[in-house]
């Protein structure tokens, strides 16, 4: 159809500009004329630094003190959530996972995984939430698709859809298919049966399983298949005879596995197991929760996964255990801006704190409640079934707090009946011109190459450019993700495109000092999958050697202006506290 609109024009000088809207009405008569309405998204050269606080509030109330950062600027704002239940609380774990910007196979089956959880066992608890059955649906349907169609031909799958299959992501796969199968959702047969005859060759004796993590996964797979049905009794009494060799989370999900295949509730094992895991607990001001002796990097593990996965077991097979309040409390104080830290850990702390909600009756609580920022009211309400899982949201601005004291936050309720959570969010900015390069065990540098390979800030409209990224990763590194902003005035060249010339290659990332033959095994241990984006192009690695790499993408000069360039940033995706930045650049685009 024709269009009167005029086009828009982006980059006019230093700052970029935009042509002005077409008025409605303008055109052909009085009708009606087409239009286009383009949106520029715009992002504050600021690093966004976020800190937080969760807890539980007693009947004699809570106060928690907050102090600004001297360099902070003006913009943030510090963020209240009340939380008169764990079905409120766990809603902003299940909103990260919704909105999580990646895609790989375990983000996917987490997206929806949590949410079927809650939902039916809000359904069983005759609680009413149609924003969550609206979620629900849409995630379903998507995440279903997805995994049935990057099922690979032996029946597994891998971190990716184009990755080796792996016998823990298959697990947690099957686990999140069965699951929406016997909640009525449509899942062919022979997916589930060719993921089961994949598991089904993966077993290998316990005794000869050199890594102990190994063991781990054979007890999640176990787990799976006597939720299915499929559990065999035989092979889980050889994997119990290897017990002392498991981490705490593995005989946790052991246990659950052999108290389901006895129905008759005449074997002790899986009691055998949950004694010795209560043995080990950690108590402390903050509650009960467990730590490994060694981090099972492959199968995601931290511990406060281990800590959920064990209250799941407990809540399931002791429920009545007077530690289960504990623990209850430790994982609720973990979180962190209302949720905890990576999609892992988010899934199983909603699973396991669903099953708590159901057993423990905690949605009778019947209360005031009031909410204090240096002495003035910010909020206050009443709590009852009625409300019970709805969060409350309040808000004061950075520019409102006190800068040079101690801000008073402080949470008082009426009575000791039900329980209240909150979680607190300071989410301040620092200019990211004064932000240097910082490393958290992995060094990160970014540098910006032309043709003759130096180094530049400037460049011509079709200039072409090579963004090299040096990555040191002083251990092994395991589901890494790097992340490579661009400038706003380029454009990465995506040579997987059939509108992409062949002289460009594609992204490299390798690393220097190894012989051809060492190189061709080390790409074929180490697939990566790279996610090319408007603003910034990432990286994934599921396992990195100890050592120095480097990443190389090209971009197209494309926008004349002036761009201020965000750091690169490298971490662990589901270990968050091992991480590096590089620092910020300026880059200029000239006609």
């Amino acid at each position: 159809s024709e269009s009167t609109a005029p086009s828009p024009r982006m980059g006019e000088g230093r700052g970029g500009g935009a042509s002005p809207s077409p008025t409605v009405g303008e055109g052909r008569g009085e009708g009606f004329s087409d239009a286009v309405k383009l949106t520029l998204p715009v992002h504050r050269y600021q690093t966004p630094e976020v800190v937080g606080t969760s807890g539980s509030v007693p009947a004699t109330g809570r106060l928690e003190a907050i102090r600004v950062p001297a360099a902070a600027t003006e913009s943030g704002e510090l963020s209240v959530v009340v939380e008169p239940s764990l079905a409120a609380g766990m809603l902003e774990g299940l909103d990260y996972l919704k909105h999580y910007p990646y895609e790989c196979v375990e983000q996917t089956v987490s997206r929806f995984l949590p949410n079927l959880v809650t939902a039916l066992a809000l359904s069983r608890l005759n609680v009413e939430n149609p924003a969550l059955q609206i979620d629900l649906a849409f995630e379903l349907g998507v995440g279903l698709q997805k995994l049935i169609n990057w099922q690979n031909p032996d029946g597994g799958w891998g971190w990716w859809s184009n990755l080796m299959s792996d016998r823990f992501v298959t697990s947690y796969v099957l686990w999140s298919l069965w699951t929406a199968h016997a909640a009525g959702y449509p899942v062919p047969d022979n997916t589930l049966a060719d993921a089961i005859f994949f598991l089904e060759q993966s077993w290998l004796a316990p005794s000869q399983a050199e890594d102990w993590y190994t063991l781990n996964q054979m007890a999640f797979a176990h787990f799976v298949l006597a939720e299915m049905g499929e559990g065999d009794p035989g092979r889980m009494s050889t994997l119990y005879d290897e017990r002392e060799r498991m981490d705490i989370y593995g005989k946790a999900l052991l246990a659950l596995a052999l108290d389901r295949v006895d129905v008759k509730r005449v074997d002790g094992r899986a009691q055998t197991l949950l004694d010795d895991i209560a043995g080990q607990a950690n108590l402390s001001a903050s509650g009960a929760h467990w730590q490994e002796k060694e981090t099972d990097w492959w199968s995601m593990n931290t511990d406060l996964r281990t800590t959920a996965i064990v209250l799941h077991a407990f809540t399931r097979l002791r429920p009545d255990d007077p530690l289960l309040p504990q623990v209850v409390r430790w994982l609720m104080v973990g979180r962190q801006s209302g949720r905890w830290s990576t999609t892992q850990e988010n899934a199983w702390a909603i699973i396991a704190l669903t099953g708590w909600m159901e057993s423990s009756g905690e949605l009778e609580g019947v209360y005031d409640w009031q909410v204090t920022l240096n002495g003035d009211e910010l909020g206050a309400g009443a709590v009852d079934r009625s409300n019970m899982n709805e969060t409350i949201a309040l808000q004061a601005g950075v520019a409102e707090l006190l800068r040079y004291e101690a801000n008073a936050l402080r949470f008082t309720r009426s009575n000791d009946s039900g329980q209240m959570y909150y979680t607190a969010q300071l989410r301040y900015f620092l200019d990211a011109t004064a932000i240097s390069a910082r490393e958290r065990g992995l060094v990160v540098s970014r540098r910006i190459l032309a043709e003759d390979g130096q180094p530049v800030a400037s460049a011509q409209v079709g200039d072409v450019l090579s963004v090299t990224v040096s990555l040191n990763v002083p251990t092994d590194a395991h589901f890494l993700l790097l992340e490579v902003p661009i400038p706003a005035g380029t454009e990465a060249i995506d040579p997987r495109l059939a509108t992409t010339s062949n002289e460009f290659g594609g992204p490299e990332f390798g690393t220097a000092g190894l012989d051809p033959w060492q190189e061709f095994w080390w790409r074929y241990w180490v697939p990566t999958h790279t996610d090319m984006r408007d603003e910034k192009v990432a990286l994934f690695a599921d396992h990195l050697a100890a050592g120095s790499y480097e990443y190389t993408f090209q971009v197209r000069a494309s926008i004349p202006g002036e761009y201020r360039v965000l750091p690169a940033r490298a971490e662990l995706m589901y270990f968050p506290d091992v991480w590096g930045r590089s620092s910020g650049a300026l880059f200029t685009v000239t006609e």
